[in-house]
């Protein structure tokens, strides 16, 4: 299936966390979970530029995806080509995220207010860095 059918679009709008998984120059896989956008067709990753995926993803364009629903359903698996850009999203990128994390779950924000600190220092650790993921096929995969 196509990064634009319907099923795609569906976990694109309801899924929270993507699993990106990348690989190292020398071919070891990993995975990090992070917080997602869509805009225009690609997906939009905030990261440091230090971390193992901007670091992979820049090595190595060729990435997955990963997507749930959060319930026992089927995981998505959506392959894609990573461009890994320096600083954080554009003006509009970053209203989106804004508008799915922080003010759609203004109260799990809320309710999480003890780990902002902790938040704010892991990000200041690192220059930020945007990875944009251009999807390509993807696939529905049956939990085991």
């Amino acid at each position: 299936m196509k990064a634009d059918d319907a099923v795609v679009r569906d976990f694109l709008d309801r899924a929270l966390v993507a699993r990106l998984a990348t690989r190292s120059p020398k071919g070891a896989a990993a995975l990090a979970p992070l917080w997602f956008v869509q805009v225009d067709g690609r997906l939009y990753f905030g990261t440091g530029r230090s971390t193992v995926a901007a670091r992979n993803a820049a090595a190595n364009p060729d990435v997955v995806v990963l997507l749930d629903d959060g319930e026992r359903g089927p995981v998505l698996r959506l392959h894609g080509r990573a461009t890994v850009r320096p600083g954080g999203p554009p003006a509009a990128v970053m209203a989106r995220f804004g508008r799915k994390y922080y003010l759609a779950g203004w109260r799990s924000e809320l309710s999480h207010a003890r780990s902002w600190l902790l938040r704010t220092r892991y990000y200041g650790r690192t220059e930020p860095a945007t990875i944009v993921v251009e999807p390509g096929e993807a696939e529905l995969l049956r939990r085991p």
